[in-house]
């Protein structure tokens, strides 16, 4: 196997950077609470999703503006609760829906969805 890892964090291939607002939370009192989000920032390869990756989305036939993002570390996806990873990139924020896992290759595979408006950012 290949490990790829490198050329997705790799600047001359390509690679930006994208800011993460990494949510999470507890159950206190029946109530689930979201923490303030913890900051993070990390290099990827990130392209306009293929209508074959919103299709994996349930609502995938009505989303617009994604964007699939391949990093060497995992991002959260949103869960039940919503909370998950907020990612920023070019002004514009992107909630994590999936995250697919190529570790024998050294990098995710994640679709995010526009939270704001259509297009990119």
């Amino acid at each position: 196997m290949v490990n790829v890892g490198k050329v997705i964090s790799s600047t001359r291939i390509g690679a930006q950077t994208i800011f993460i607002s990494r949510y999470s939370g507890e159950w206190l009192g029946g109530e689930y609470v979201c923490e303030t989000p913890e900051k993070m920032e990390a290099r990827g390869i990130i392209t306009l999703a293929r209508p074959k990756d919103l299709e994996m989305l349930p609502e995938g036939d009505r989303t617009t503006g994604g964007i699939r993002i391949l990093t060497t570390i995992p991002l959260m996806p949103t869960n039940p609760n919503g909370t998950g990873d907020i990612v920023t990139w070019r002004g514009a924020q992107y909630k994590v829906m999936t995250v697919s896992p190529d570790i024998d290759y050294g990098f995710f595979r994640s679709i995010c969805t526009r939270l704001e408006g259509d297009g990119i950012g």
